[in-house]
Order: structure tokens, then sequence, then C-alpha cells
């Protein structure tokens, strides 16, 4: 081992000092450094069931992402120090107030960075030289302490490179406009060789200029911080990482971007051949093969395009994490977590969940949630009633890849907190939101946006077109025009120069006409406005937390979801383009699979989500009941696991696409419908719509087959097959749950002709439900958590807007012990048996919209006697 400095030192001489010297030069200068890793005791990690910080069991998390970068008290220079400070103590109190324990915030490059190889982390940068520091909300140092100080002990931190975050000369990121300026070329290029907004995941310059961020934000900002009774517990690895929310079809095509794709098709196929006779192509050369510009013009070469996107993300990602890793910040000393939206836009990319939790090589996939994002005439609750259900269900089981380990602990370091101007997020959403996410196992919630407050460089976009306004106004077609009269044509045209001379992504008519205070100014109807002022809905915030959440903290870090012996089976590799071209993946994985899970909770079910390629298969023989959507592309190693399954007696659901019927060998041919040809069904004289262009109706010639679903004309759009061992196999040839994550769900006028055919599917496999919903309920959902049986957290909401009556029973307690049941919303209780409350139930009462939370627990008194 090479002696410390101190150790040599008495034995220098004059050219030991000066090669001593030129070695710590380089060290210096070297674009990162290996830096020992800081030792935590036991560190951070997910045991039984619960988050363990230092050996120290946590209770549920209950946060905000509070951006201290952006409570700056205006939008240019030289704003007080006091200034910033009492802005920062009044969020901060608002938080405490509210009973938050742990909070998150992302530390931008950008504004810390201010130019190439400057940093500010204290707020004393003088950049324009007028003796005042430019920006002292930069002082990240006095944050952190002002956290501590308000015994906040968990902290995430988010240090990009990108943050999205609606920051950013470009709106997007965090990465420096002196970096941009440098390194113009180092952007994504459309089919046309335009710059788009977003750099390239691969780019040289971006990577090393990455890591030159991180090393100085590790060293000041991170390293101090992480350690025995340190506070920060959890850094996160990029932020939406899925090109932007831009379709696939808009980038990279830059000439290394096609390399790396020919790469990628070589390795996959190995030969030009066999390339060629997959995707149908004549390319005499590798340097000929080219990636679609447009969907749905050659499957294969969409389905080879997507897996490319999707690997080089992974790659990505892979690279960041091991850029900390290389500076000594390693776990268990934190946690590694991804945050992502489960959508995407129109050919977009959904995250996926097997590469965003690859163990030791990423980060655990986390949960941002936005159920509502815009509004109709109708003005619906939300627009994904249940994406919060689904989302945070499917985190869940697929940390258990992560982790290594059977575990039920998901963070969700997006939860929304608002939407911005024009969309109403009512208080009844944002209580559902809160009670779904915290019911179904976040136990790590952050508010998002939590504060308003002072966009960055809001104003770039603008000064980049005004040139080419100015110039185009002076063309013939528009030259004399007053600004306020010129035509519509005039802002196609000024788009497409923007988009060829200075990059794609700029909404120029937007930017032009954008209030300037607008432009400065973040609004997202946040539970505290720009000065830290609180809006009313974080009285309802603060209500919520200090009357349900808190006195049920440690309850609820420990809990686990009390769910039924029904399966939701989910495959990644169905991300991909679907061979039927009326399938839309992102919808089926996206949406759907949320209302397929809601209409099956209609019945009093909880199911499980189980993720094909990532939990084990093991797992699919705690189901009786498992239900899968096909795209026309189902895995045959899945195939097989179904159909002993089935020789085993499980009945197995499947929707739409036949892959599956057809691999377990179904004599029963599908023919999808012409688009006008279908729009309702009929199960046992109730009938429902159906979304028109995607119905099959199926000729059946198996004996082992019924028909189960008509459609008008009485063709079977659905079959029942009985299997040798007991087993049932059902096709249906459309999707009865679209509505219930939809718009629709609140205005539904035939939600009680869809449930026969969800509790036939129960019968038929002889599921008992945990809990039961008494069938008047309207459009009403259950669900428990537990942490030994002996108590048990009981999630209710509906999605009528007139509200819904009903009883609520729970079957599976002791039937002799005393329980006393109480709504922490409302303050009713009532003391039953655990037989009372098997045979009569709960009657209980939602308002319109309304949620509410039922703690069951065993009072200790048991019935006398021997009834």
């Amino acid at each position: 081992m090479a002696p410390s400095l101190k150790e040599a030192r008495p034995k220098e001489k004059p050219m030991r000092k000066k090669l001593l010297a030129l070695a710590l030069l380089i060290l210096t200068l070297a674009p990162i450094a290996p830096v020992a890793s800081v030792a935590r005791v036991g560190g951070v990690a997910i045991r039984n069931n619960q988050l363990m910080i230092d050996g120290v069991a946590q209770p549920q998390l209950l946060g905000a992402e509070l951006q201290y970068f952006r409570l700056r008290g205006g939008p240019g220079r030289n704003i007080p120090r006091a200034t910033v400070i009492d802005l920062w103590a009044k969020a901060l109190d608002k938080m405490v107030e509210a009973r938050m324990n742990a909070i998150s915030f992302y530390i931008p490059w950008d504004f810390h960075e201010y130019a190439e190889g400057k940093f500010d982390f204290n707020g004393t940068a003088d950049e324009d030289g007028d003796g005042n520091p430019d920006y002292p909300s930069r002082d990240i140092f006095t944050f952190l302490k002002m956290i501590e100080e308000r015994g906040i002990h968990v902290m995430m931190v988010r240090p990009g490179p990108y943050i999205n975050a609606e920051w950013g000369f470009l709106g997007f990121g965090a990465v420096p406009l002196w970096f941009h300026e440098k390194f113009p070329d180092s952007h994504m290029r459309d089919p046309r060789g335009y710059r788009t907004r977003l750099y390239d995941y691969h780019n040289a310059d971006f990577h090393r200029y990455t890591q030159a961020w991180f090393k100085e934000v590790y060293r000041q900002v991170i390293q101090p911080n992480v350690g025995a009774g340190k506070p920060i517990a959890f850094v996160q690895i990029d932020n939406e990482t899925n090109y932007m929310w831009s379709s696939i079809y808009s980038g990279d095509y830059s000439a290394k971007a096609m390399a790396r794709y020919r790469t990628f098709l070589k390795a996959k196929y190995k030969t030009l051949d066999a390339m060629n006779t997959a995707q149908g192509t004549a390319a005499s050369d590798w340097a000929e093969v080219a990636a679609p510009i447009a969907p749905k013009q050659n499957l294969a070469q969409d389905r080879d395009w997507y897996e490319f996107q999707d690997g080089g993300i992974h790659d990505y990602l892979k690279n960041i994490r091991a850029y900390w890793e290389k500076l000594g910040l390693r776990e268990p000393d934190v946690l590694f977590t991804l945050a992502e939206s489960y959508n995407a836009p129109e050919n977009g990319m959904l995250p996926n969940y097997r590469f965003r939790n690859d163990p030791g090589a990423t980060g655990m996939m986390t949960v941002n949630l936005y159920p509502k994002t815009y509004d109709t005439s109708a003005n619906p609750l939300f627009n994904l009633p249940f994406k919060a259900d689904h989302d945070v269900k499917s985190a869940e089981s697929a940390t258990d890849y992560y982790l290594g380990s059977k575990q039920a602990w998901v963070m969700g370091p997006e939860i929304q907190g608002g939407w911005w101007r024009g969309v109403d997020i009512s208080p009844a959403a944002r209580q559902q939101t809160y009670l779904s996410t915290i019911g179904h196992g976040l136990k790590a919630l952050f508010v998002y946006y939590f504060t308003e407050g002072d966009n960055w460089q809001p104003h770039w976009g603008r000064e980049q077109v005004k040139p080419y306004f100015d110039a185009l106004r002076e063309t013939k077609p528009f030259k004399g025009i007053p600004e306020e009269s010129l035509p519509w044509e005039f802002w196609p045209q000024l788009q497409d120069i923007v988009d060829r001379e200075i990059l794609v992504g700029i909404p120029v008519w937007q930017v032009w006409h954008q209030n300037k205070s607008e432009a400065e100014d973040l609004f997202f109807d946040a539970p505290l406005d720009g000065k830290a002022d609180p809006r009313g809905h974080y009285f309802d915030l603060k209500a919520l937390a200090e009357k349900v959440i808190y006195p049920h903290q440690d309850f609820l870090g420990k809990a686990v979801a009390v769910e039924d012996r029904i399966c939701l089976i989910r495959d990644n590799y169905q991300h991909l383009p679907s061979p039927n071209p009326s399938i839309d993946s992102i919808q089926l994985n996206g949406d759907w699979s949320g209302g397929l899970l809601g209409w099956i909770m209609q019945t009093g079910a909880n199911p499980k989500i189980f993720h094909w390629g990532m939990n084990d298969t093991a797992g699919l023989a705690e189901c009786d009941l498992l239900f899968y959507q096909d795209n026309g592309a189902t895995d045959p190693a899945l195939v097989a696991a179904l159909k002993a399954r089935l020789r085993q007696g499980a009945t197995v659901v499947n929707f739409l696409e036949s892959s599956l019927a057809r691999g377990l060998g179904v004599k029963a041919l599908g023919f999808q419908e012409d688009a006008a040809a279908a729009t309702s069904l009929n199960f046992e004289e109730n009938g429902f719509s159906v979304l028109p262009n995607l119905v099959f109706h199926y000729d059946i010639n198996d004996s082992r087959c019924k028909p189960l679903l008509a459609t008008q004309a009485g063709a079977a759009a659905g079959y029942q097959c009985a299997w040798n061992g007991g087993g049932n196999f059902l096709q249906i040839g459309a999707i009865p749950y679209q509505p219930y994550n939809s718009n629709d769900y609140g205005f539904m006028s035939d939600a009680p002709a869809r449930l026969p055919l969800a509790r036939h599917f129960l019968k038929v496999a002889k599921v008992k439900t945990t809990l039961a919903i008494s069938q008047e309920a309207d459009r009403t959902v259950a669900f428990a958590r537990t942490v030994d049986q002996s108590a048990f957290w009981i999630t209710l909401k509906t999605g009528s807007p007139l509200g819904s009556k009903f009883v609520l029973k729970v079957n599976a307690l002791d039937a002799r012990a005393y329980y006393r049941t109480r709504d922490l919303i409302s303050d009713r209780e009532e003391t039953l048996t655990g037989a009372e409350l098997a045979e009569r139930g709960f009657a209980t009462e939602l308002g319109g919209n309304g949620s509410t939370v039922l703690f069951v627990e065993k009072t200790g008194a048991r019935l006398a006697g021997n009834r």
C-alpha cells in the first residue's frame, strides 16, 4: 500500500516534489477520478417490506419536491439573500406543518455550472461584477442545513444530467446553454437531418461533461451528506428518460446513430441475408440498411427500431450509474432510483420495467403519476381513473426483480400536486390520488410540484426566433402587414425555417405570443404558490396527513397488500408494435391495462400484477384466475406456462388477438369485425358498448369450447373452453373494460351491464375475494393492506359523481374476535365480530367521487359462549 502524503513528506526531494505536484495536477484535470465511498452502517435497503436506513426501520414517507432553485424571489439577478432564505423557510415550514418527513429536489446542472468549469454551490458567484451575488438561491449548503434543522432527515437528490422539470433554455433538462453553444452537434437528428431539442444519449462530449458535473456535485454536495447519520438516502439517475415524450420516428437519425443501428442489426441477425428475410428487404450491403422514418410501413423494421431505441436508453442509464460508482457512490450507501411515467405519446416508448430495474446496473424504477392532464367540456375527475392503482401495483411487482427478493416497497417521486392553467384538479381528485397510491403500497410519496416559482432562461426561444421572424416579415407575401394581422400561413413557414436553422421543437407561435410574466413564472396550481403561500388545497393535504396518514405511518411503512388469487399478466415485449395495426401497444399496456384492473376491482377483487420475464414463474401458481391482453405476439414460453396452469385447474382469460389461443391449440378462427359492424356486445342479456374497431368474432371448431359473448348480429365474440385437469380457457374478442380508465368512467350509463361478465370469470375460477362490495355499489372499489392480519387499512373510492351507498364485507377474519372499524375521514366507527364483518358487513356511503379509509383493528376481546 502506498504511503500517505503525510508519511512521505519528510523524505521528499526537489525532483520528488515536482513529480508529486505533476501527479496532483493530473488527478485534478482528469475527467473523473475514483473517490473512496463513504460506508454507512447498514446502509439503505429494503428488508421485510420496509425501508431500512442505517439499520432503523422507516415509517411511511410523505414528502414533497421542493425546488430551491425556483424559489428565487424573482426571475432576475441580485435578489437579496434574505428574501431567498425567507422563501425557503416558509416552504419548509409548510412541509413540517403537513407532517412531511422526507424531501426530494433536483440539482440543476445549468444553474450551478453557470459557465464551463465554474461552479457555484454557495450562492456567491458575481458574474456581472456588481458586487452582489447573482443568485443567492444557488446556496444549496444553506438549503440542506435548513432542511435538517426542521427534522427532515430523509432526502432524495436528483442531479440529472436531464431533469425535465420544465426547466432551462429548452424547457427540458438542465443541460447548460454554454454546452449547447459549444457543441451544437451534440443534439439528436430527425429524419431530415435537423437537430432536435434532445441531446444524443451517446454523444461523447455530453458524457464527458456530464462526468465533470457529477464529479463536482458529488465532491461538494453529495459526498458530505452520504453515510451513517447523513440525510441523502436516494440518488436518482437521470429523469423520465424517454426521448422527451416524442415519437421514436423523430430521432435519432444521425450518422453515428445509424452506425449503431446497423451494429444492433448485425448482432441480432448475424447475416445480411437473415435480416433481409426477416424484414422483407433486399439490401446488398449493410451500408444500405436504413431505419424506418414512419410507422406501419414495415412491421419487422418497426419492431427492430423500437428494440434498438429501448436498448439505447438502457445503455445510457447504465453509463450514468457507472459514473457515480467510479466516483465512489454505491449501493447500499444510497439506493439508486429511476423516475418514470408509465405512459407515452403516439409512437413513443413506454419505460421497459426490466431495463429500468436492471439489478446492479441501473436503479429501482419508481412512479411518476399524473392521472389528469387535460380537461374536456364534461370536466372528468380523471383522464385515467385507474392509473394510480395500475402503476403503483405494477411498479411494486417489478421492484422484486431489482431487489432480488419479493419486497412490497415502491416510491413515487412525482405524485400529481396540480397541473397547468386551464385544467381543474379537484379536491376529490387529489384525495383519491393520495389515498389510492398509499392504499396500494406507495411507501414514499412525494407531492410534485409542491411549490411554484421562477423559470430559467425562459426567453431564449423567442430571442432565437426573432431574427427569422423579422426576415420572413420582409418577404413579399407578408411585407407591410401589421404583426397582429399576419395570416395563419406565416407561422408554419416560420416554424419550418426555425426547425431547419435552429432546432426542431421550438413552438414558434407559442413562444412568440406567450405573456412575458407567464414565461418567467411556473404555474402548476401547486399546494404553495411562487411566494410559498398556501392555496386552499394545501390545507386539504395537511388535514389528510394529520388525520389519516401520520397516525398510521408506522403501520403503512411495513404493510403489504391483501391480494386475491388473481393475476394480471404483463410482458415488456408487448411494448413493441403489434402485428395487428388496430392494436396500439402503448394504449394496450398503459391505458387498457389500467382499465382491465379497474373493471376486475369492481367485483371486490384486488388482483396481483405479474411481470412475465421478471417475476418468478412459480408465482403463477399463486393465481387461480389469470388475465392476459394479447397483441398478437405472445411469447411461446408464456404460452407453455399458461398451458401448464390450465392443466392444474386454473382459469385463463385472454383478450383481443388469438396468438395465445393458437399456441394452446384451440380450434377457433378469429375474424376482426369491420369498424361499423359491431358497437355493442351481449352477455346473458346484458348489453354494453365497445370500441368498434376492436371486435373479433369466432368460428369455433373445438368440442371443448362454447360461445360466451355475442355481437349485435349474433356472432360469437367470445368463447369458453373446458380444459383437461379442470381448467378453463376464455377468449374475449373485445375490450369491455376500456371506459374504466378513460374520461368516460364517471359518465358511464352501462356500468351495471358490464359487471356480470367480470363476475363470471371469478365464478368460473371459484375465486372468493377477501373483500366483497354489495351489488348496488356504483363504480366503487375497495382494496386492503395489512401487517399481521390483526389490522387492515381498507381504501374505498367511487367514480360516480352522485356518490355510492354500499355494504363492505371482509372475509378471512377471526370469526369470534371483535374488530373496531373506523372511517378515518368521517370518524364513524362500529365494533363488530369477524363473523359479522363477513356476513353483515359494514354499511358505508361515499359522496360524489368520494374516497375514504377504513381502519379495521382487532380489539383483543372475543365473543363469549359457543355461538
